[in-house]
C-alpha cells in the first residue's frame, strides 16, 4: 500500500487565511477611547507649559500666582527643589489656554521678579530637550568649597552650577511629563514609571549635593619663571627639530620641567628659537656656560638668559627711538609722491607720470651713498619752461606760496649761443628757504598744481639731496672768509664783551633806550602803518587757509618723522607707469566719447527744429518795377498827388542847369 502524503505548506496558509476571514471584528473597548481622550486633552493643555528661570530662593508658589497670574488663569505652579529641599532656581507654569502662555512669555521675559531678572520659555518634553542639550560624554563639575547663599548672589545672575542643576531638574520635568504623556498600557506602568523617575530624581539630587560639597575652584598660577633665573632662551635650533630631541640635550645639564619650541600661530613652523626650564638654577647657569659642545641635529645652539616681558618691551622702545633718529632725514624723500590710483594723479599726462617715475628711480640711486642727505630746507623743482629765468621762478614762489624764499636759481647750461646768451636753460631749480616748516608748504602749494604750469604740464617739486663733502668744503670756505675779512675779529671781541656784562648783570651801552618824544603824528602814522601790517597779516592767513584746502587733490603722499625709507623698486615703478597708462587711455576714450555724444545732441537738435509756418511768396523785383514807373510818369515819392492837388516836380540832381 502506498501512503500519499498531503503537502502542508499548501494547505496550511489557505485554512489559516480563512480562519482569519471568518474572524468576528475586533470590539472596541469603550474604557480604553475614554482614557485615550483624556489623554490626548492633557497633552494639549501641556502645550500652554512654560518654564520659568533664574527665580528667586525666596520666592513661593503664592508669589508665582500672584505675578503670572495677571496674564491669565493658572491651572498649576510646580517650583523644582532638590533632595534637600533647597530651590534649583526653576519653576513650571501651567496655562489654561495658549494665548495666555503667549501673553506672559511676551510681557514677563526678562522684567524682575523679587529682585531678580527671570527668564520665561516655553516648557518642552524630554526628546527635544536632549536634542538640544547633547551630553555625549559625562563631564565632571569642578568641585566647589562653599555654596552661596540667597544674600550673596540675591540680585545677580545665578553661578554656572547652579544653572547646571536647574537644566538637570527642566531635563528631569520633561522625562516625567513625556512618560506621562506616551502612556498607553495601564495605570499600573504608570505607577512603576512615576516611582522610578522619583528615585532617579533622588539619586541625581544627591550627587549634585555631593558635587557641590566637593567643588574647589582651581587658582590660577602666576608662572615666576625669569625672576627665579631658571629659563633659557635658545636661538639657532634647527627648524626640524622637536620638542622631545630639545629635552633630551638639555638633560644633561639637569632636571628638565619644560623645553618649547617657538612655532609660527598659523602655520605651526619652527621660529628656529625655544624656551627651556630648568629645575635648578645650578642647571640653567651650566646650560648658559656651554660652548661649541650644546648641539642638536649637528647645529650649535646659541643660549641666552630669558627675559621678562617689560624687559622685552623697554628694548623694543629703545631700539624704534635709534630708528626715528634719522641723521639723512630720508622719510622727506617720499614728500609729495604720486601714486598711480590715488586722487592726486588724476589728470596728470603721462609724460608727467614718466618723468617722475625716472626721477624717483634716479633719487634711490643716489641715496645709496651714505654721504647723500635729503635737505630740510632746499627744494629741487623740475618741468620748468625753457623761458624761466631766476627772476620769474622767485615771482612765481612768491605769488604761490607767499613766502620769498632767499634762494632761487634755474640750472643752465655753460654753452653760451646767440640765442640764449646766459646759456640754455636745463628745466630744473632749486629753492631755499630760511625754515623747514616754509619750505614743506611751499612743496605742498607747488607740487603738481595744474594752476602754474597748466593741466599737461605740471611743476615736480621735492626735497633736494645734498652731499655733505660739498657743504663741509662750504664751510671751510665761509670760515676762510670771515678770518680774512678784518671786520669780524672787531664783531668776534664786542660779542665777548656783551656776554661779559650779560654774566656780572650789566647792561651793555648800546641797549640803552633813548627817552620817546611826544610828537602826535609820529605816533598816529605808526599806529596806522601797525594796523596795515596786521591786516595784511590777516589776509595772507585767510589765503593761505584758502589754497590749503584745495592744496589737497593734488598734493600726493605726506611724509612723517620716523618712517623708514621704503623706496619702490623698478619692477614696481613699471607696474605704476602701466597702471596710469591704463587710466589716461580710460579717461582719453570717455572725453572722446563725450565729445562724440556732444556732437550727436547737435544733430538731434538740428534736425528736429520745430516746424515753421508756411512762408509767403515775395516778388523782390515789383517794388523796383513801381518806382521807376513813378520815376516816368512823374509821381514819384507817393503818386505824385498831395492835399493842395498840385503835382510836384521831380527833384534835380545838382549837375542839372535849365
Amino acid at each position: 500500500m502506498e501512503l500519499k502524503m498531503k503537502p502542508l505548506l499548501d494547505s496550511e496558509p489557505e485554512k489559516s487565511q480563512n480562519v482569519e476571514e471568518n474572524k468576528p471584528p475586533k470590539r472596541r473597548n469603550p474604557f480604553n477611547t475614554q482614557r485615550l481622550k483624556e489623554e490626548k486633552e492633557r497633552r494639549q493643555k501641556k502645550r500652554a507649559r512654560l518654564i520659568v528661570r533664574n527665580i528667586s530662593y525666596k520666592s513661593t508658589d503664592d508669589a508665582l500666582r500672584e505675578h503670572f497670574g495677571q496674564w491669565g488663569t493658572l491651572e498649576d505652579v510646580h517650583i523644582l527643589k532638590r533632595g534637600d529641599g533647597k530651590l534649583v532656581g526653576c519653576a513650571f507654569v501651567q496655562y489654561e489656554t495658549i494665548n495666555q502662555a503667549t501673553k506672559a512669555i511676551m510681557m514677563a521675559n526678562g522684567k524682575e521678579l523679587l529682585g531678580r531678572k527671570v527668564f520665561v520659555d516655553w516648557a518642552i518634553g524630554k526628546d527635544e530637550y536632549a536634542a538640544k542639550h547633547p551630553k555625549d560624554e559625562p563631564v565632571e563639575k569642578k568641585p566647589k568649597v562653599e555654596i552661596k547663599e540667597e544674600s550673596d548672589n540675591e540680585n545677580g545672575v545665578k553661578s554656572e552650577d547652579e544653572n547646571a542643576a536647574a537644566e538637570d531638574a527642566i531635563g528631569e520635568e520633561s522625562e516625567e511629563d513625556d512618560e506621562e504623556g506616551d502612556e498607553d498600557d495601564g495605570d499600573e506602568e504608570e505607577d512603576e514609571d512615576e516611582e522610578g523617575d522619583e528615585d532617579e530624581d533622588e539619586d541625581e539630587d544627591k550627587k549634585d549635593i555631593k558635587s557641590d560639597i566637593a567643588n574647589v575652584e582651581r587658582e590660577k598660577h602666576i608662572s615666576n619663571d625669569v625672576q627665579q633665573g631658571c629659563t633659557v632662551f635658545i636661538k639657532n635650533v634647527p627648524f626640524d627639530a622637536e620638542d622631545n630631541e630639545l629635552r633630551k640635550v638639555c638633560r644633561k645639564f639637569g632636571l628638565v620641567q619644560y623645553a618649547i619650541i617657538n612655532r609660527e600661530s598659523v602655520s605651526g613652523h619652527s621660529k628656529g628659537t625655544a624656551f627651556v626650564k630648568f629645575k635648578a638654577k645650578e642647571s640653567a647657569d651650566l646650560c648658559l656656560q656651554a660652548g661649541t659642545e650644546f648641539k642638536l641635529n649637528d647645529d650649535v645652539l646659541d643660549p641666552h638668559p630669558a627675559l621678562s616681558r617689560d624687559e622685552i618691551k623697554s628694548k623694543h622702545s629703545e631700539k624704534t627711538k635709534d630708528e626715528s633718529k634719522d641723521s639723512r632725514n630720508l622719510y622727506l624723500a617720499r614728500e609729495g609722491l604720486i601714486m598711480a590710483n590715488s586722487k592726486a594723479a588724476d589728470g596728470v599726462s603721462a609724460s608727467d607720470m614718466a618723468r617722475r617715475h625716472e626721477l624717483e628711480q634716479v633719487k634711490t640711486q643716489v641715496l645709496k651713498n651714505l654721504n647723500r642727505f635729503v635737505s630740510r630746507n632746499r627744494l629741487s623743482i623740475h618741468n620748468l619752461p625753457l623761458n624761466y629765468d631766476n627772476e620769474k621762478l622767485k615771482q612765481m614762489a612768491l605769488t604761490y606760496t607767499g613766502f620769498r624764499p632767499h634762494e632761487c636759481r634755474v640750472m643752465r647750461d655753460q654753452k653760451v649761443t646767440p640765442e640764449h646768451p646766459q646759456g640754455k636753460s636745463k628745466g630744473f631749480g632749486f629753492l631755499s628757504f630760511d625754515t623747514h616748516q616754509r619750505a614743506l608748504t611751499a612743496l605742498r602749494k607747488i607740487n603738481n598744481n595744474p594752476a602754474i604750469f597748466g593741466t599737461q604740464h605740471r611743476p615736480i617739486v621735492a626735497f633736494s639731496i645734498e652731499d655733505r663733502a660739498v657743504h663741509r668744503i662750504k664751510d671751510k670756505r665761509n670760515e676762510r672768509s670771515k678770518q680774512n675779512n678784518p671786520t669780524y675779529k672787531t664783531k668776534l671781541e664786542q660779542r665777548k664783551q656783551r656776554r661779559e656784562q650779560k654774566r656780572k648783570g650789566l647792561k651793555p651801552a648800546s641797549t640803552t633806550i633813548a627817552p620817546q618824544d611826544d610828537n602826535k603824528v609820529k605816533l598816529q602814522k605808526h599806529i596806522k602803518k601797525l594796523e596795515t601790517a596786521r591786516a595784511a597779516k590777516a589776509e595772507d592767513k585767510q589765503q593761505q587757509k584758502k589754497r590749503s584746502d584745495v592744496e589737497g587733490d593734488y598734493v600726493g603722499t605726506a611724509a612723517k618723522p620716523g618712517t623708514s625709507l621704503r623706496m619702490r623698486s623698478k619692477k614696481k615703478i613699471m607696474e605704476q607707469a602701466q597702471e596710469h597708462m591704463k587710466r589716461v587711455k580710460t579717461e582719453k576714450r570717455k572725453q572722446k566719447n563725450k565729445k562724440i555724444r556732444e556732437t550727436h545732441l547737435a544733430e538731434r537738435k538740428a534736425n528736429n527744429r520745430p516746424k515753421q509756418g508756411r512762408k509767403k511768396e515775395k516778388d523782390d523785383l515789383r517794388p523796383l518795377i513801381n518806382k521807376y514807373k513813378d520815376m516816368i510818369s512823374g509821381n514819384e515819392g507817393g503818386g505824385g498827388v498831395t492835399g493842395s492837388g498840385k503835382v510836384k516836380k521831380p527833384k534835380r540832381t545838382k549837375w542839372y542847369k535849365d
